[in-house]
């Protein structure tokens, strides 16, 4: 076999093993995915849900927590 044959017969096999792998890559990812919301759904925070266990679809309260030894060393270094 020629050198130029040895170099085109690699070329083909590395593109059709890198197609492959690309396809692999994609349908695996789509299984994980799929799993992942499919576990998640089930997954329900209680204090989301009312007494009904419904949705609450109203505004809700989120508390930020800070630490006041951080915001001292920023006002030392202005």
């Amino acid at each position: 076999m020629t050198e130029t044959m040895m170099i085109y017969i690699s070329v083909t096999v590395s593109f059709i093993f890198l197609a492959i792998g690309v396809l692999a890559g994609w349908v695996a990812a789509e299984v994980k995915q799929e799993h992942m919301y499919n576990t998640q759904e089930g997954a329900i925070h209680p204090e989301m849900l009312n007494a009904d266990g419904n949705w609450i679809n109203e505004e809700l309260l989120s508390v930020r927590f800070v630490d006041l030894d951080n915001q001292e060393e920023e006002l030392e270094e202005e």
